[in-house]
């Protein structure tokens, strides 16, 4: 069924927009320990959200969902770290959107009706995710039968894959929509007046040119301020929120990379030269690539240009059979043999009829129905153009398949090989990934001279021996170090390169070594501060992108506030920037004058200019990013000198010198743009409110 199969791609980049889909798992072996009883709520609780208990079996079955629709719609069974991750956020953002709006939706009343839902599937107002996924690629109309005979068919066949796909869709349409009626309730309490439109207007696209004075902070020493205890306390108190921290643990560790080694580049080699004369003698340079090289035999024909230039000198003067190498490119040996010479069109005008492909019995079929087209259109019974509307499944239908011009690179390879490969008027099929094409080549520019390379490459890798040489090292090391004081002395004696780095609960990477979840999963699971960090198999070694890695924690803090102590030195530096920036106020509002000239004399400082300065978008040429300054200049008139702007980096007096921009607009226009800004931030905001004032306890560390 067509539909079915609109469905199955639509959706997948509909849902990874929505939901950002990835990975699923289903990991519990952290809690089989002695003691510990699976069935107890308490451990398997992964959150709790204003007092209720989200249960991971919960939780999980929500991402198991997820990740399923992804891997049916994407054809796959595994993914990366990145996706994992991804769907792992996603499942908790929506997680905490369902409990924290669930109840204010039930406060206000706010439900989706079952005529609702009917008119935004199959009435009138359809819902974008119903225009999407059923919608023409070409006119956006989505045809209601298509609709209905989809419902039906997933009513008849209960089991199917799109059964859960429906469900999940059936999902994000409810939620989408009682979010937007939320919206729509607090946009009702925001307007945009006359005033602000005003204002608005005139601030927009004023493009200003200035004089300006400056005195930054560094010019003081810090030496020359004095800050009391008390000061700094007094500070504390009143930016306490600026102190919050999350669960951190703080990890010291060395690396041991898994690098392959000189006798692993050897063998490489040797590997190659030995099967040259092999590779010389073959007759089926594909098979013989295939049967014996690292990488597939790759049916690109390549232009002069398109090659290394040693490599390119050879291939364009050879003879067909001819070799060259072998040759070491980067971590690669590689032999290349000429396997054909052709003369190929840099650029193609191609149609195509597509066919599109989800099993076995719909591979035959398709390929039954392209032979028979191909025939009548030869015969000339009916036109490739008419064939193309009336039977292709793809966007270019409706302008009879035709593709229009294309370069190399710009189709699957399946497809390009074909198209490039075809005389002018000639139908050729071919399949890929999206099913079984009869393409038409309908113009071509002129050909040059093209070469086919069969590729023998062999990669040096560390081989068993190196591993374990590798692992040994990195064996001893943590069987020496014991301990954080250990791990110290150890690094010192070896010259080892020790970094340190501080991670939260949640975190799944650290930069210098890339995923490496397990590890961090481990330090928080049962590691404290002086211990090394041990796997759930009991061993200090974990592997990550090529490199064994030990580690030992170095310290941890709890979430809640950072004490006074821990941040007292923060604290005094930025006492002492509020005495700099009230001793430079107070210096520059003695000496202004009635010019900036006047008032840079009295301070002994250099007037500058700075031009093109556009106050509602960016810095000022030769001060930088302050936004201060932009505020002021926003409210100056030309010849106009402001009062001392104390910025982030020091104190200003700016004299603006010009100020061009519109003096008119349309003020009804403006209202209408400032509310809807408003009403988007608003109801971004409020659900963002809400969630800062949820009790939300986070346990997600704990299972994944």
């Amino acid at each position: 069924m067509a539909t079915l199969q609109n469905l199955r791609n639509k959706a997948g980049v509909l849902l990874a927009a929505v939901i950002f889909i990835a990975l699923a798992a289903f990991i519990l072996g952290d809690f089989l320990q002695s003691g510990n009883s699976l069935m107890r709520n308490k451990q398997m609780k992964i959150a709790e959200i204003d007092g209720e208990s989200i249960d991971y079996i919960e939780f999980q079955s929500r991402f198991d969902e997820i990740a399923n629709i992804y891997k049916a719609n994407n054809q796959t069974n595994s993914l990366d770290e990145e996706a994992y991750q991804q769907i792992l956020n996603q499942t908790w953002d929506a997680t905490l959107q369902d409990k924290i709006m669930g109840e204010v939706y039930d406060e206000l009343g706010i439900d989706v009706t079952p005529t609702e839902m009917f008119d935004m599937v199959q009435g009138n107002n359809l819902h974008p995710i119903i225009q999407q996924i059923f919608g023409d690629q070409q006119t956006g109309r989505v045809n209601k039968a298509n609709v209905i005979q989809f419902l039906k068919y997933i009513q008849d066949n209960p089991d199917s894959p799109q059964k859960e796909s429906w469900l999940n869709v059936e999902k994000q349409i409810l939620t989408t929509k009682k979010l937007s009626k939320y919206s729509d309730l607090v946009s009702k309490a925001l307007t945009a007046n006359t005033l602000q439109a005003k204002q608005s207007l005139a601030e927009k696209d004023v493009v200003a040119s200035l004089k300006f004075i400056q005195k930054k902070y560094a010019a003081i020493s810090d030496s020359s301020i004095s800050v009391s205890s008390a000061e700094m306390k007094d500070y504390y108190k009143k930016h306490i929120s600026d102190y919050e921290q999350k669960n951190q643990k703080v990890l010291a560790y060395v690396t041991f990379n898994i690098e392959p080694s000189e006798e692993d580049d050897q063998e490489a080699q040797k590997y190659i030269t030995d099967l040259k004369s092999d590779f010389i003698s073959a007759e089926n340079n594909e098979q013989f690539v295939n049967a014996n090289a690292d990488s597939r035999f790759e049916q690109k024909y390549f232009t002069e240009s398109e090659l290394a230039p040693a490599l390119s000198v050879w291939a364009f003067n050879s003879e067909i059979g001819s070799v060259y190498g072998p040759v070491k490119e980067i971590d690669t040996y590689k032999l290349y043999k000429l396997n054909e010479v052709k003369m190929l069109p840099d650029s193609v005008k191609a149609s195509h009829i597509l066919i599109r492909v989800q099993t076995q019995a719909e591979l035959q079929a398709a390929n039954a129905k392209i032979d028979s087209l191909k025939k009548v259109i030869e015969s000339g019974r009916q036109s490739f153009e008419l064939a193309a509307r009336m039977n292709s499944q793809d966007g270019s239908a409706s302008n009879g398949g035709d593709l229009g011009w294309f370069k190399r690179g710009m189709m699957v390879a399946q497809f390009e090989n074909a198209a490039f490969n075809a005389e002018k008027d000639e139908l050729v099929s071919v399949m890929t990934q999206f099913g079984v094409h009869l393409i038409k080549v309908t113009a071509q520019s002129s050909k040059t001279k093209n070469v086919q390379l069969a590729v023998l490459d062999r990669k040096v890798t560390a081989s068993t021996t190196t591993y374990q040489n590798i692992y040994a090292k990195a064996s001893q090391f943590s069987a020496k170090a014991q301990d954080l004081d250990g791990f110290n002395r150890v690094v010192a004696e070896q010259k080892l390169n020790k970094r340190s780095i501080a991670v939260g609960e949640n975190d799944r990477s650290i930069p210098t070594l890339g995923p490496i979840r397990n590890m961090i999963r481990a330090a928080f699971l049962s590691g404290e501060t002086g211990d090394l960090v041990v796997g759930q198999d009991r061993s200090p070694i974990f592997e990550a992108d090529n490199k064994f890695v030990v580690a030992a924690i170095e310290g941890e803090s709890e979430a809640g506030t950072k004490s006074f102590e821990s941040v007292k030195a923060a604290i005094h530096m930025a006492v002492a920037k509020e005495k700099k920036q009230n001793m430079l106020v107070d210096q520059f509002n003695k000496s202004r004058g009635s010019s900036i000239e006047q008032t840079a004399s009295s301070l002994n400082l250099e007037v500058a200019s700075a031009s093109g300065f556009r106050p509602l978008y960016g810095s000022v040429n030769a001060i930088g990013y302050e936004p201060a300054i932009n505020g002021a200049v926003a409210k100056l008139g030309v010849a106009q000198q402001s009062k001392p702007i104390a910025g982030r980096n020091g104190v200003y007096i700016v004299e603006l010198t010009d100020k061009t921009g519109p003096t008119a607009g349309d003020v009804k226009a403006e209202k209408k743009s400032l509310f809807q800004n408003a009403s988007y931030r608003a109801s971004y905001q409020a659900y963002e409110t809400l969630k800062k004032n949820a009790e939300i306890e986070d346990l997600r560390w704990k299972f994944y």
